[in-house]
């Protein structure tokens, strides 16, 4: 539409330049129900009509202005006027009847043009109040969207302020929404946002607020408390009200959620967007702890701020290359030899100096930075197995296990990539193994044709942290290109109550009849060995034999031998020596040997 063309345009303008007759010029257009704003502080645009006086100025008019109303008006009016004019001059001649007829005419006339006009205004205002809904709501939950939560949360706070009351800001995610998302599709995921957005309004009170903020987050605003305690009450009951089960498309679903709060107390000075922000935070520690709801506290806001920093370093550290690959060893014990070796990334921070995964892996997954962080990692580690094996033949029998993120899993291009950087390096596929955590596979088990992919290429899969998630042995089966099953080191230390030991011994069983290799994690101790070892475990992994190590630390000659060497009889041996030995099981009956070994980290 030109609004050249519109009549009224130009005078907004003209008022609009004179800024010191108005902060804003409003102008009706007059067309589909569309009025020009123009402001100093706002570029010149289409809007209708926003202000709730408005409103109520169209709702009384069409009230005033309703076909039933303006009818029985006009034609009361014009019986009123015949019967007094017929009364005044009687019905005896001509001119009366013709003057009669005329004014009944001219009721009926007036009436129908009462009618077009009261027909108009309703029109124009069912388009003005729908144009504010469609603003002010969001499309697929009809809750109030983002802005409109902002604005009524600011009121909220006056009248906190002026009440002495308490406002809570209850800041929802769900939990595994991902999940239904990618293996069911957008329908399904938009009919669980639309139950989602019932069930809370259901859960609380009709003067509190529900706003979908955006994708699967929602805000309520919880408002006229006389204290913290009640607030907090509402997001129990939330949760509450998630524990039935979600249907979705003839499917029952267990859907979590976690919730950040925070309190506005009488004297806060915090603004709407500082409240949100803050209940973002605490919802986010609620999520990693899997509390189901946290309260915000000072000390997040000082985390959320390095995690900022953390985010903003990543982006840098990918395009410059900060990332470096560490390799820790899985021995053995049994063969006296070493297995193969756990490729671990680590980054050179330009001002931090070399952080461990632990700080900034789960910074580095939220941002959706996982996917090119793990092609780094199989990269560097695939090239430094296929130098091992030209330096060194018996290096050919060692594995090289790379972690496997989420995001590589989800992506149907993974297969592609590894089969790219395979030929890229030279190393031969049987030595490449795949870890996955337990949660992860058994998350994405409705679409596991990436691990068949991978399963094609001759690669094999490693479940991590076994015994630590959501187990599930249907799927350790399912796949025949699962090799490993590495137990956490949750269930590898020494447990007088012996509860571990029945746990270790079951998997051991149960890996025994699948033809599965059983490494045990966090060895650290000669009696953690002894113990392992009685259960009939023989590969191991833990800062007894060595703590990661930088390629350059491990000499080829050296580690990649067939059988056990001579043993160890030297005092004073360097650390790298003491794990070397240790590696290759020369002598486990010397504690004198592990007496520098290094303290336990992440």
């Amino acid at each position: 539409m030109n609004l050249q063309q519109c009549p009224n345009v130009g005078h907004a303008l003209k008022v609009s330049n004179g800024r010191q007759l108005a902060e804003r010029a409003i102008a009706p257009i007059g067309c589909r129900g569309l009025y020009l704003s123009i402001s100093p502080s706002r570029p010149v645009g289409l809007k209708s009509w926003p202000q709730r006086p408005f409103v109520n100025i169209v709702k009384l008019t069409r009230l005033a202005l309703s076909p039933g109303l303006v009818l029985s008006a006009g034609l009361l009016g014009a019986f009123v006027w015949l019967v007094g004019l017929a009364s005044f001059v009687g019905l005896t001649t001509r001119d009366t009847v013709l003057v009669s007829s005329a004014a009944v005419f001219g009721a009926v006339a007036s009436t129908c043009g009462a009618l077009v006009q009261s027909h108009r205004a309703r029109a124009t205002a069912g388009v003005l109040a729908r144009a504010e809904h469609e603003a002010t709501h969001d499309s697929l939950t009809d809750l109030p969207n983002r802005s409109a939560m902002f604005d009524r949360l600011e009121e909220s706070l006056v009248a906190a302020a002026e009440n002495d009351t308490v406002v809570g800001v209850l800041f929802l995610d769900l939990d595994r929404f991902k999940v239904i998302n990618d293996s069911m599709g957008h329908e399904a995921g938009d009919e669980l946002l639309r139950i989602v957005a019932g069930r809370l309004t259901s859960a609380v009170r009709g003067s509190d607020i529900v706003a979908r903020f955006g994708g699967d987050e929602f805000v309520v605003v919880v408002r006229e408390l006389l204290n913290e305690r009640s607030v907090l009450a509402v997001a129990e009951q939330i949760l509450r009200s998630f524990e039935q089960k979600f249907s979705l498309f003839g499917g029952s679903h267990v859907i979590a959620a976690s919730i950040g709060v925070a309190i506005a107390r009488p004297g806060d000075d915090r603004r709407p967007v500082d409240l949100v922000r803050d209940a973002d935070v605490a919802m986010y520690k609620a999520k990693r702890a899997r509390s189901g709801y946290a309260v915000f506290d000072e000390m997040q806001r000082l985390h959320v701020i390095d995690r900022l920093d953390i985010e903003r370093d990543l982006i840098d550290a990918i395009d410059e290359e900060q990332f470096t690959v560490f390799y820790q060893p899985l021995v053995d014990v049994g063969k006296r030899q070493l297995f193969g070796f756990e490729a671990l990334v680590r980054w050179n921070h330009p001002v931090r100096g070399l952080i461990g995964p632990a700080e900034f892996l789960n910074v580095a997954e939220e941002a959706g930075m996982m996917a090119r962080i793990g092609e780094t990692v199989l990269r560097e580690a695939t090239a430094q197995a296929a130098v091992w094996n030209h330096l060194n033949p018996n290096a050919r029998s060692v594995k090289m296990s790379v972690n496997l993120a989420e995001q590589q899993l989800i992506d149907g291009d993974f297969p592609d990539l590894v089969n790219d950087v395979l030929h890229w390096s030279g190393l031969p596929p049987e030595q490449l193994v795949l870890e996955i955590t337990e949660d992860v596979i058994s998350d994405h088990l409705d679409g596991m044709g990436v691990v068949n992919r991978l399963r094609d290429l001759g690669v094999s899969l490693a479940i991590d942290d076994f015994g630590t998630g959501r187990s599930s042995l249907s799927y350790v089966k399912q796949f025949d290109m699962v090799s490993t099953l590495k137990i956490d080191r949750t269930f590898t230390d020494l447990d007088p109550s012996g509860s571990n030991q029945a746990i270790v011994q079951a998997v051991v069983a149960m890996s025994k009849g699948l033809n599965l290799e059983v490494v045990a994690e966090g060895v650290e101790t000669i009696e953690q060995v002894e113990y392992l070892q009685g259960l009939g475990i023989s590969i191991m992994q833990g800062y007894l034999f060595n703590a990661p190590l930088p390629a350059a630390g491990i000499d080829p000659a050296a580690w990649f031998v067939p059988s056990a060497a001579p043993a160890v009889s030297q005092e004073g041996l360097s650390q790298l020596e003491v794990s070397r030995g240790l590696a290759l099981n020369v002598d486990q009956k010397r504690p004198d040997l592990i007496q520098n070994r290094p303290a336990r980290r992440g």
